[in-house]
């Protein structure tokens, strides 16, 4: 955009430390350089900035406005016009309008992206991005950064000179911008909606503290997902349901003012403000009423006739957050998700397509209130007082009756537009990369005194399959296939010049041998870099690079085989010299605020999906697979009971600490997270990381041990922490789902459900691990050294068997009785204590229920099948 140029400018001193989240202004060096010496700050750095004051629109000069300053990314509808002549049309009618309102900043175009940013007032910039919003010349409009500013940068900035073409920066930066670009921009629609607002006002989710809100909570169910997707004839329509379960929800829920929180198999979990609480129930009875018209409309042989939904629904107190790190959820917590979830589950028993609590029916208008009748009141599991509930008169909907209708149902020969390919029949180019296929050392099982500093980097380990990847999609010639590789990253401290040359002397030597060219850029504390070269010297200088401590979070947003360098002359390092950044001074606004919102999106997307962007594809055209995995799943003991007393901020915080534990195990051993479900953790390994899944969930369980005994002498929540990790192994459904906006990449399967009674289980025998006859087929002899304790009780007739050894049982009831006593000191209650008669009852009534002869231990050197048959045999089915 035109500024108006104004004769006055005044430089301002800028302190940036804490990674440039904490920013601190001064009007001369010497108060700023005295204040990073008083305040012992080291990670920080001073910027000079020369701006001019807010421009009224008027003409005249107001110093005392409140400036704002906006950055956003978008995308062209009509590439294929822009030139220096359209965008010559475009800086004519801003120039007029600018003038008039008091806006300056600039547009940058690198095809088929705009970059732009606007500066002024709160009232003229959300006027003006407005109708920057509805213009039909771009779409997907993103915000990068949107916040307070205490001058103008680009008072002096006009827009003719904004074509990256006519930039005189390096080669290298049209290619940069555009594949950061288009990494971030296919990664959007990923990312939970909650995220993706606080995005858009220019914040980072992860950054963000909890937010406590009442809200109106559902879960939606597919019913009998499970048997259309263990009928053999079905496997193949599964994607194509999910994806319009997925469609029919969002249009619905989001068309009521609600927000999807996330999708998990064929669940959907979605939440509206107090006040919509009859828009929602008015919703939910619409997904239903969509699904019947669409079961009318199907040819023979289509799945979805099959669909059907029912849903649970509660109100009550939560906080929206975000959970975890290294892979990030922005959700839900609180003990009214939960109570939403059984009343759901209650659903099934009472027959009833849609059900919802006392609590919901009190937000109800006095018209709906006489339309609903009770349904009674019922014990749900983790409550002590029974939930009442209601439901609208209706016909009902069994769900004995619709598993019945799928089992007799027969496809024919109807052929669905999403078909479900197997994965083992694919030929390598062609598989989506589900796995992490890095060779790892052979996992080792875990003992307390087992430290974490011994972890690998997994995420060393995921980018180097990133490089495995792009190998195995180039043309096959060997080692010396060549594969470009670009990566941000931001520099620890001030880089000076003698810090470049340095690196550049060093690079040119190194480099020259390994045949590897390419371009490096550092603009004021960013890192961008490309590398061009064999695939195996690429790989191997590209982790070198990482461990460097000039430089930290360092991602990867490109990474493809190449037929020709684009480098093909010698290494070079540009860094942004004061005629590059006189000529086009917004270039490290740009580079730094589409690297800091990239770094932050990544960690909310399917590490599939990533993998399979920065090979340089395009995410929607990842094909369905039918995979067999291991499914871990896991969940803190007793959590309903250890919540429903606490503060939300305790929640979050108990949910956060566990989930870090869980997504590093998982992601350290070979794994892929998969969903995070409040206090539930779900990942799956590749059909030979058995033994991997295994370590991971030792792991867990001796860091909630450790956990325990580092605050066993305050009363805090997580002395209280325990928790049982349930291992299954089968066939599933890996795909896309979702056209409307929303994407999810999910994993669906008869072992997705299994796996969660498999966990369940755990309580019952007293094993903290609790594995199927599958998965311990499929561990090594070294892993099954230790022993496998077979189950009185079996999962859909299949044998299971706890992991041996005092280090891994599990307690329930001491778990229960200490959460209870934990509450009761906080109340200034008097403890329960058990006498010896209690606990040697208590026993007792254990050794009955769930004992186990030497003889019936499972090892690698005794009759394995034996031991399972008897197992078997000796196994009441569930």
């Amino acid at each position: 955009f035109f500024s108006v140029r104004s004769s006055v400018t005044k430089m301002v001193y800028l302190l940036a430390y804490k990674k440039g989240q904490q920013l601190k202004s001064f009007l001369t060096l010497d108060e700023a350089t005295q204040f990073k010496t008083a305040s012992n700050i080291e990670d920080a750095q001073i910027y000079n900035i020369a701006f001019s004051p807010a421009v009224s629109g008027d003409g005249g000069t107001n110093e005392a406005t409140n400036l704002r300053r906006l950055m956003y990314l978008s995308k062209s509808t009509e590439p294929e016009l822009v030139n220096g002549t359209y965008l010559a049309e475009m800086a004519g009618i801003a120039t007029l309008r600018n003038q008039h309102i008091g806006v300056s900043g600039f547009l940058m175009y690198s095809d088929p992206f705009f970059f732009q940013v606007i500066e002024g007032t709160d009232e003229d910039l959300d006027f003006l991005f407005a109708k920057i919003g509805i213009d039909p010349r771009h779409e997907r409009c993103i915000v990068l950064a949107n916040g307070p500013a205490t001058g103008r940068l680009y008072g002096d900035w006009h827009m003719k000179d904004s074509h990256i073409d006519s930039i005189p920066p390096p080669p290298a930066m049209k290619t940069i911008l555009y594949q950061i670009a288009r990494s971030f921009s296919s990664m959007w629609s990923y990312l939970p909606k909650s995220a993706g607002n606080t995005l858009l006002l220019g914040k980072d989710p992860a950054q963000q503290p909890p937010e406590p809100m009442s809200v109106v909570i559902t879960f939606i169910y597919l019913v009998e997902f499970s048997a259309i997707l263990s009928h053999p004839g079905l496997t193949e329509q599964c994607a194509e349901v999910l994806s319009t379960f997925v469609d029919v929800c969002v249009r619905n829920i989001e068309g009521s003012g609600g927000n999807v929180a996330k999708f998990i198999t064929g669940i959907c979990m979605a939440y509206w403000p107090i006040n919509r609480a009859e828009d929602a129930l008015t919703s939910i009875a619409q997904i239903s009423e969509d699904l019947g018209q669409l079961r009318g409309q199907q040819p023979p042989g289509s799945a979805l006739s099959l669909m059907y939904s029912r849903a649970g629904v509660h109100y009550g107190r939560a906080m929206l957050c975000n959970a975890g790190t290294r892979k990030s959820d922005f959700t839900l917590l609180g003990d009214c998700i939960n109570t939403a979830s059984r009343v759901a589950s209650l659903a099934v028993t009472l027959k009833s397509p849609l059900l919802f609590s006392f609590e919901v029916r009190c937000l109800l208008g006095d018209e709906m209130r006489e339309e609903i009748e009770s349904a009674g009141m019922h014990q749900v599991k983790g409550r002590d007082k029974p939930v009442v509930v209601y439901q609208f008169p209706g016909p009902e909907l069994d769900s004995e009756t619709v598993r019945q209708k799928i089992e007799e149902f027969n496809p024919g020969r109807y052929r669905c537009q999403m078909p479900v390919m197997d994965f083992d029949s694919l030929h390598p180019t062609q598989k989506p990369p589900i796995f992490d296929e890095t060779p790892k050392d052979q996992p080792k099982p875990r003992t307390p005194a087992w430290s974490s500093t011994n972890r690998r980097d997994s995420l060393v380990d995921k980018l180097t399959m990133i490089a495995k990847l792009a190998g195995t999609s180039a043309v096959s010639t060997g080692d010396s296939s060549l594969i470009t590789l670009t990566y941000i990253s931001h520099s620890t401290r001030p880089i000076t010049r003698m810090d470049l040359s340095s690196i550049q002397r060093s690079a040119l030597r190194r480099n020259a041998q390994q045949n590897i060219t390419g371009c490096l850029l550092y603009v004021t504390g960013l890192f961008v870099q490309t590398l061009e070269g064999p695939k195996d010297a690429v790989v191997s200088l590209y982790l070198k690079i990482r461990a460097d401590s000039r430089h930290t979070d360092v991602v990867t947003v490109h990474m493809a085989p190449i037929q020709d360098r684009v480098y093909p002359s010698a290494w070079s390092l540009t860094n942004t010299s004061e005629e590059m950044l006189s000529a086009f001074p917004p270039l490290q606004d740009v580079l730094s605020q589409l690297a800091k919102s990239f770094t932050s999106l990544e960690t909310y997307v399917p590490s599939t999906v990533v993998r399979y962007l920065t090979a340089g594809n395009n995410p929607r055209s990842l094909m369905p697979v039918s995979v067999g995995i291991v499914m871990l799943a896991t969940d803190i003991c007793s959590f309903t009971m250890l919540t429903e007393k606490s503060s939300l901020t305790e929640v979050w915080m108990i949910c956060n600490t566990f989930i870090d534990a869980c997504t590093s195990s998982v992601i350290t051993n070979g794994g892929e997270v998969i969903k995070l479900i409040g206090d539930c953790v779900t990942a799956y390994f590749p059909p030979h990381g058995a033994d991997g899944a295994v370590v991971a969930a030792q792991e867990i369980f001796m860091f909630c041990a450790q956990l325990r005994e580092a605050f066993s002498d305050v009363l805090d929540v997580r002395s209280c922490i325990s928790a049982g990790i349930g291992l299954d192994y089968g066939q599933c459904v890996m795909a896309q789902a979702g056209t409307l906006g929303l994407t999810e990449y999910v994993v669906a399967g008869s072992v997705s459900a299994r796996v969660m009674e498999v966990e369940a289980l755990t309580r019952d025998v007293a094993r903290a691990i609790v594995v199927t006859e599958p998965v311990a087929d499929r561990l090594s002899p070294q892993m099954r050294d230790n022993g496998l304790i077979p189950c009185p009780q079996a999962i859909e007739g299949i044998p299971c068997y706890g992991i041996a050894g005092e280090d891994f049982e599990l307690d329930i009831d001491s778990i229960k009785r200490g959460i209870k006593n934990l509450h009761a000191m906080r109340a200034g209650e008097k403890m329960h204590m058990p006498d010896d008669a209690e606990q040697e009852a208590h026993y007792k009534q254990a050794q009955q229920d769930f004992r186990v002869s030497p003889g019936r231990v499972r090892r690698a050197d005794s009759g394995r099948r034996s031991n399972s048959a008897q197992g078997r045999r000796g196994a009441p089915v569930r």
